[in-house]
């Protein structure tokens, strides 16, 4: 069953899991840990069927805002450049900070550990 209004559907493949998965064990360690798990915890929490709606939208739109190349500050730019994906993550973690569960963020700290464990 599909829980998203058409118009979100339509713009659904401007979101590709698989690129956004990539990226993240691409940029992990550049993102830092926290960041990493926030982003994994969005993730975790869009793809759950209990998130609200307006949630899983705010949810979409920073995970799009990650994945795209089109950014306010361009992610090439070394240490500044994540910047902006990281003040957009931040700001949807605290709206929805309610809606995240300690096993969710359990989820996603040991689906992170991996790549910090070194």
């Amino acid at each position: 069953m599909n829980l998203l209004p058409k118009s979100v559907n339509r713009r659904r493949h401007w979101f590709n899991e698989q690129n956004f998965l990539s990226k993240l064990a691409r940029n992990a360690l550049r993102l830092g840990k926290p960041v990493a798990v926030q982003l994994y915890t969005l993730y975790l929490l869009f793809k759950s069927p209990e998130t609200p709606l307006r949630s899983k939208m705010l949810i979409l739109g920073a995970l799009v805002y990650f994945i795209s190349p089109i950014d306010l500050i361009p992610d090439f730019l070394g240490p500044f450049g994540f910047t902006d994906d990281i003040a957009v993550i931040t700001m949807v973690c605290r709206q929805l900070q309610a809606t995240i569960t300690p096993s969710l963020k359990a989820q996603a700290q040991a689906a992170m550990a991996r790549f910090f464990s070194q």
